[in-house]
């Protein structure tokens, strides 16, 4: 194979890639990838290498060069069109790794815009309401307004009410059924009383 043999005779003659390419005029990364099959010289250069090794170009080819000058040229276009073969290998390799290369962000903004709509849309969700109750609350000769809204999960939206309750009752509850099991134990243990005056949409467990 061209690529080992040209590495080996070039070893052999105690030539670095860089004393190399000095020598055929070109630049170390051409011999480079000669030396890795990345491509192949054309036959001009390849009659020079042969030269500055010390070798016939047959032994490079690691096959008998024809005599014929015919034949001779049918190996000069037969190595051409390896060097298209293998440069439209590379632009190939190429397109595919930008193509990579772009794919991923892009990928990874299509992934962000999803997570970010899947969280606005359970933001919605979480921030639905789905049921209401207002509340009467009696003690004594006294009665105080309360109320608030849930969603599907009964997690308390919003509430409020009279400041009596808000200053008196400590109210820590998310949760809209114990809010309401809470408000009506505290009225009912002293002596009074939580009555519904008013609900909407789905309704509370305790009711």
């Amino acid at each position: 194979m061209l690529s080992d043999n040209l590495k080996k005779y070039r070893n052999e003659k105690g030539l670095t890639q860089e004393t190399l390419a000095v020598k055929l005029n070109v630049v170390r990364q051409t011999v480079s990838k000669w030396e890795k099959g990345l491509s192949v010289p054309d036959a001009e250069m390849l009659q020079k290498i042969a030269e500055v090794l010390e070798v016939d170009v047959s032994v490079l080819l690691g096959a008998e060069l024809p005599e014929k000058e015919e034949q001779r040229n049918e190996i000069a276009e037969q190595l051409a069109q390896l060097n298209e073969q293998l440069a439209l290998r590379n632009r190939r390799t190429k397109r595919i790794l930008r193509g990579i290369l772009i794919g991923i962000p892009v990928c990874c903004l299509i992934v962000l815009f999803l997570l970010v709509l899947l969280k606005a849309t359970v933001n919605r969700t979480a921030r639905k309401v789905v049921g209401s109750v207002e509340l009467s609350c009696s003690l004594g000769d006294e009665t105080y307004g309360y109320g608030f809204e849930y969603n599907e999960n009964f997690q308390v939206l919003s509430e409020g009410g009279d400041a009596w309750i808000i200053n008196h009752i400590d109210l820590p509850y998310d949760d809209a059924n114990q809010l309401y099991a809470h408000l009506k134990d505290y009225f009912e243990e002293h002596g009074g009383s939580v009555t519904v005056i008013a609900k909407d949409g789905v309704p509370l467990l305790e009711e």
